[in-house]
């Protein structure tokens, strides 16, 4: 029964494609590319820098420092032991059988996807605002897409890191795609964990708005791609669904 409903509830159809890979791959060059053109980074940062007494006075503040950087950090990091733990008993216990699956992919993105965000970050010679001589320091400001990426001593803050463990639950919605009536709603926890990751980050002077919102974009996208390898007839589909013009409930 879970099985059918699996295939039922996850078509291939144009609709799909509209909704998860062309409206927010074109919202996604619209809002990066007027960030990057425009001084919408600085303007935001230069308000936090002034809000906090014109230096980074949050930088150490238990509550983005200790509770949303250090223990957000262990409660994905918790959140994925919990999923691996799953996956293994799913071999053992029938009614976990048919949520392998979800499980599996679940988890693989809350692997895969900050790990990728770690390597673009490792070759980006990208600073972060507290490293800027606008903001206290030594280094003068560029768009982020001016800095070079390679082997790197400086830099490493584009994309925002912390805030990909938050994104990465944006998976969520792509896991109850397969069986919810409306997997929508799985979005709220990955944009709000995501989004309170970003906002402790900002705070410290750690990110500009930008650098998390290459991160939201990078883990939707690797999010799609990865929900797209875990269905195994994908192609098949999407061949079957110009035929009926079969679209996903939203």
């Amino acid at each position: 029964m879970f099985a059918q409903r699996v295939e039922l509830a996850s078509p291939f159809g144009r609709s799909f494609w509209i909704i998860h890979l062309v409206l927010p791959l074109a919202v996604s060059v619209l809002v990066l590319f007027s960030l990057e053109r425009t001084g919408a980074d600085l303007w935001l940062a230069d308000r936090w820098y002034a809000f906090e007494g014109y230096h980074w006075a949050l930088r150490n503040h238990w509550l983005v420092n200790q509770v949303i950087h250090h223990d957000g950090r262990e409660l994905i990091a918790g959140l994925g032991l919990v999923l691996a733990i799953l996956l293994v008993v799913s071999y053992r216990l029938p009614r976990l059988r048919d949520w392998r699956r979800p499980i599996a992919y679940l988890l693989t993105c809350m692997v895969v996807l900050p790990a990728l965000i770690a390597c673009f970050k490792h070759f980006s010679s990208a600073p972060c605002p507290w490293d800027l001589l606008r903001y206290g320091g030594k280094l003068p400001y560029h768009h982020s897409l001016s800095y070079f990426f390679g082997t790197t001593r400086t830099g490493h803050c584009f994309p925002a890191g912390h805030a990909s463990g938050g994104f990465a639950l944006l998976a969520l919605y792509f896991a109850a795609f397969l069986h919810a009536r409306y997997p929508v709603i799985y979005l709220l926890p990955g944009l709000l964990v995501g989004f309170t990751f970003a906002f402790g980050q900002e705070a410290r002077g750690a990110h500009f708005i930008s650098h998390d919102l290459w991160t939201l974009s990078l883990c939707w996208f690797g999010a799609l791609g990865l929900y797209i390898l875990f269905q195994p007839n994908c192609w098949a589909r999407t061949a079957s669904s110009k035929n009926h013009d079969s679209d996903p409930v939203l």
